[in-house]
């Protein structure tokens, strides 16, 4: 178990995370064959309207910790926020990472790689940790030349994370004021927030690459992201007696002792997306104030609560393992979970 989790074992206790990745299906990836250059407002594609993400209502929340931050040897919160503190600097939670989104006026939209920041257009993008500008333009996938991430950079920072290269990608940009060999430093302005590309507003969107620059290398941004000083983050890992994740279940975790609204997730809906190489988890819910809370895990076999305790500056991880055989050929139905 990491360091200063929390476990639960519904049958048996589960093992040590292991430190082997799942290897995803080989698939085209959007990452660009040739580097691009900067592009003026007035060069900017806009595709969609206003349809998801209205204006964003800025919060103010603590400064995020100073980075690097592991107080948890297994957590890597390395990367500052990408948005000012001014602005809306933490993620829209109705389209989180290894989520689809269900729009009654549009297709569904495919898995979530990344984390959200609406923000109006022209805020601030900065860089969240060092490195060198490998892409700044207009980046369109390479298997079908669709224009998914707009205006974009892609960053090869300049430190590794278990002898892999590390890249943090920020789209749907307006404006860039970088270029492709500029060397940068963590918080150091890197673009306007926009809408250009496949989008539903106004927004950053912000992917962390691991290994390879490639689509699906991505890791879930939320354990890379320093917290808010006295936040914390949950991870965790649902599975079933074979100890096979179970994606799509519903996550509920509701305060016991803090003051913040009750949040909700599910775990991650496909293979495609990657657990962290040390925690190998299939949910994430960060920025979460320090405290306990209660978690309702609920599948279409049962209702799972587990009280944690979230520590202010790291990871607290849970694990549940279920009492039956996870089948991928059924889509399970999750039930609704009662407050506690």
């Amino acid at each position: 178990m990491p360091a200063g989790g929390t476990v639960i074992s519904i049958q048996r206790k589960a093992s040590q995370p292991a430190s082997a990745t799942p290897t995803p299906a080989p698939v085209s990836s959007p990452t660009p064959a040739v580097f691009g250059a900067g592009l003026r407002p007035s060069d900017a594609q806009i595709d969609e309207a206003q349809l998801v993400f209205p204006t964003a209502v800025l919060a103010r929340r603590p400064p995020p910790y100073t980075i690097p931050l592991s107080i948890n040897p297994n957590d890597h919160y390395w990367l500052g926020r990408p948005i000012p503190s001014d602005h809306r600097n933490y993620d829209h939670e109705s389209y989180p990472y290894g989520q689809d989104l269900v729009l009654p006026q549009q297709t569904p939209y495919p898995v979530h790689h990344g984390l959200d920041f609406p923000n109006d257009p022209g805020t601030p993008i900065l860089a969240s940790s060092s490195g060198t500008v490998l892409w700044a333009g207009s980046m369109l996938d390479t298997g079908n030349g669709i224009n998914y991430y707009g205006n974009a950079i892609l960053i090869l920072h300049d430190w590794q994370w278990l002898d892999q290269d590390v890249y943090t990608l920020y789209a749907h940009a307006l404006e860039l004021f970088v270029q492709v060999g500029d060397h940068v430093e963590q918080g150091q302005l890197l673009a306007g927030v926009g809408a250009s590309g496949q989008v539903s507003g106004s927004h950053l969107h912000l992917e962390v690459r691991v290994g390879r620059n490639d689509y699906y290398s991505t890791r879930n941004p939320a354990l890379w992201l320093a917290p808010f000083e006295g936040y914390g983050t949950l991870a965790g890992r649902l599975s079933d007696q074979w100890g096979q994740m179970i994606p799509n279940a519903r996550v509920g975790v509701y305060p016991e002792n803090v003051v913040t609204a009750a949040r909700f997730r599910r775990t991650y809906v496909s293979n495609t997306v990657v657990p962290d190489e040390v925690w190998q988890e299939n949910f994430v819910v960060g920025d979460l104030p320090a405290g306990r809370y209660t978690v309702v895990l609920a599948t279409a076999e049962g209702t799972y609560r587990q009280s944690v305790e979230i520590l202010p500056g790291q990871t607290t991880f849970l694990t549940v393992q279920t009492g039956y055989r996870y089948e991928p050929t059924s889509t399970p139905t999750p039930t609704p979970a009662v407050t506690p």
